[in-house]
């Protein structure tokens, strides 16, 4: 009987050859390939940039007194009303006008927006100042002490005040002021001979009389009559002191080694002023 070894080893050789064939998969060329696998990237959507927004801001100016100078951060801009564009944040606003109280304010500017500010204006106080040519003269408003020279001062109110100016060794400077809205100034001058004075007389001559004036300045005294005839002048310095008889109301005014012209006055303090003032002048001249 014929051996069955050789056919079992011939079916386990086809079955190897066939497995191997089996996972080896389709031989290129000799059937269906496998199709290659493809990978797809996605492509992200572009980015959508937003709008641009406003940079600045506007800056509104009103002023309740017309021409009013209009600064921002220190640089002029102009009179008002005016409109002006400003980057965001704060801003130094100043309004201005000569006479009257600066306005000034920070102001906030957003971009997109506008600040609107209407600057009020006051009315400065008047301004009074004095001055005299001796440094320190003491200085008295309405028989009240304020300072001394120089004095500038915006604490005195408006209208009428008695100004009174004194230093050592000279005589007090008197005189009537009146405060306005443009203020005032004064200066003193003491060590300046000032004589401006006049006096209504009647001048006797050998012969009846003239009326006329009496009038001393710095140049000496003149009398000045309707008639041209009677009219004389005289430098202090050829002037012998003056005699007065106040209760005659009589001036005597007598030239050195010369003639001598009698007047009679209105009023014996109107002469006694006079006097006074003159032989104040002619001390200091």
């Amino acid at each position: 009987m014929p051996s069955k070894r050789p056919i079992v080893v011939a079916l386990l050789l086809v079955a190897t050859i066939g497995g191997w064939f089996l996972l080896r998969g389709p031989t290129p060329g000799t059937g269906q390939a496998r199709s290659p696998e493809r990978r797809t990237t996605a492509t992200p959507p572009a980015a959508t940039q937003p709008a641009a927004g406003p940079t600045t801001g506007t800056l509104h100016v009103e002023s309740s007194v017309p021409g009013a100078s209009v600064s921002v951060d220190g640089r002029a801009l102009g009179t008002a009303p005016r409109d002006t564009a400003l980057g965001p944040g704060p801003h130094q606003l100043q309004v201005t006008k000569d006479g009257f109280v600066p306005y000034q304010v920070e102001v906030q500017v957003v971009p997109g927006h506008t600040a609107s500010v209407e600057a009020r204006l006051d009315r400065e106080p008047p301004r009074l100042w004095v001055d005299a040519d001796v440094p320190g003269a003491r200085v008295f408003l309405d028989r009240r002490f304020v300072g001394t020279t120089p004095l500038d001062t915006r604490e005195v109110p408006p209208g009428p005040h008695q100004l009174d100016v004194s230093a050592d060794g000279f005589d007090i400077h008197g005189e009537a002021i009146e405060l306005g809205p443009g203020g005032r100034e004064v200066m003193v001058r003491f060590k300046e001979v000032r004589l401006d004075e006049t006096l209504p007389v009647t001048h006797k001559h050998g012969v009846g009389s003239c009326r006329g004036t009496l009038s001393a300045t710095t140049a000496g005294l003149r009398f000045q009559a309707a008639d041209p005839a009677d009219d004389f002048r005289a430098r202090f310095a050829d002037l012998e002191p003056l005699q007065v008889d106040y209760l005659k109301k009589n001036l005597r005014v007598k030239l050195r080694g010369g003639r001598t012209y009698n007047f009679t006055a209105d009023s014996a303090a109107a002469l006694l002023a006079f006097q006074q003032a003159v032989e104040a002048a002619r001390k200091r001249i």
